[in-house]
């Protein structure tokens, strides 16, 4: 069975679509949900069991790729990457601390320091708690 079978799309999480899928394939690789040397759904055919843009997989798959999850090898596809060559540090990434990652990412991009951050993060958490 295909464990991306199950998979929804969260429009409703303000999660890009892209991030989604590659936390979910993320968290499957290191769940072991796919294992090392499984082949991937191509692009186009996860495009569309999603029912979302081809350009939105292959940038989940290259972010993915980049980080040493997946390798792809033209003309054969996409294959989960033997994840004891990426040290114990990433290999016990969840899909949660992929997200944080990403948000981090973000952040960075837009100009903010560490610090920034962190008062962002305490920030959102404080207006949680006076919103209940």
């Amino acid at each position: 069975m295909n464990p991306l079978a199950t998979f929804e799309i969260d429009h409703g999480s303000g999660l890009p679509v892209w991030v989604q899928v590659k936390n979910r394939i993320a968290y499957l690789i290191g769940s072991g949900g796919f294992e090392v040397g499984a082949q991937l759904p191509t692009v186009r055919s996860l495009a569309v069991d999603l029912d979302i843009s081809y350009n939105t997989v292959s940038r989940a798959y290259m972010d993915l790729e980049r980080e040493g999850y997946i390798s792809t090898h033209k003309g054969r596809g996409t294959f989960v990457a033997d994840r004891h060559e990426l040290g114990a540090a990433n290999a016990s990434d969840s899909s949660l601390e992929l997200a944080v990652d990403e948000m981090i990412r973000a952040c960075m991009a837009a100009g903010l320091n560490d610090d920034d951050v962190v008062a962002l993060v305490e920030a959102r958490l404080n207006h949680r708690k006076m919103a209940k």
